[in-house]
């Protein structure tokens, strides 16, 4: 959902592309939000609240780096230049590029993920999950 809202913002018109950082989705993008993924305290939470062993945690450090490393080369990729966001077809591109950028990171991100929910007993796997469901309804 939140792909597609991105997506669909940059389709917006040129006065949203030319408003600033609140509102033009290159700006929201490429703002320096104390690194490449602006809710680090979200993994330490998960983290807490699924009570890890140590090979646990180890799965879940080298997923975590890897969604960090992935979402990092996301950002450079698409920010190393300002588009032209002024016209619709080059907010289709921008929008075309972002996405193409997010499956590449989810591609990186996926296996070491798969290998970290695999690694939890059900009970966690079911805090797991739950803990997913909230976050995606916030």
């Amino acid at each position: 959902m939140i792909v597609a809202a991105a997506a669909f913002a940059v389709t917006l018109g040129p006065a949203a592309a030319q408003a600033g950082p609140g509102h033009a989705p290159f700006e929201r993008l490429c703002a320096e939000r104390g690194g490449p993924t602006h809710h680090p305290e979200l993994a330490d939470r998960l983290a807490e609240h699924l009570d890890l062993n140590d090979a646990q945690k180890a799965a879940f450090k080298e997923f975590h780096e890897e969604r960090r490393k992935s979402l990092e080369t996301a950002k450079t990729t698409l920010c190393a230049n300002k588009p032209d966001l002024s016209s619709f077809e080059a907010r289709l591109v921008f929008g075309q590029n972002f996405l193409e950028a997010r499956l590449n990171a989810l591609k990186a991100e996926n296996p070491k993920l798969i290998a970290f929910y695999n690694s939890l007993d059900a009970r966690q796997k079911a805090k797991f999950d739950r803990f997913r469901e909230r976050q995606g309804r916030e």
